[in-house]
C-alpha cells in the first residue's frame, strides 16, 4: 500500500493508493487527485519510507515512473 502524507494548505492529510502503479495511474488522468505542486510530507510503500529529492507529488510521480 501507498500512503501519502501531504499539506493541503497548512493542514497534513493522508491518501492511501494500492500500489504505485494506481497513484501513477490516477495522476495520468485528465483530473488527477493532486496538483503537481502539492507538497508532500512523507511517503511509504508497505511501511517502507521511500526517500525523495523532490517531495512534491510531481516528485513522486518521477521517483514512480522512473524505479
Amino acid at each position: 500500500m501507498l500512503k501519502i502524507t501531504y499539506l493541503d494548505g497548512n493542514v497534513e492529510k493522508v491518501k492511501e493508493y494500492k500500489n504505485g502503479d494506481q497513484f501513477v495511474a490516477i495522476q495520468q488522468l485528465e483530473v488527477p487527485d493532486f496538483e503537481d505542486y502539492v507538497k508532500i510530507v512523507e511517503v511509504t510503500d508497505d511501511g517502507k519510507k521511500i526517500p525523495l529529492e523532490d517531495s512534491t507529488m510531481y516528485g513522486l510521480y518521477n521517483y514512480l515512473i522512473n524505479k
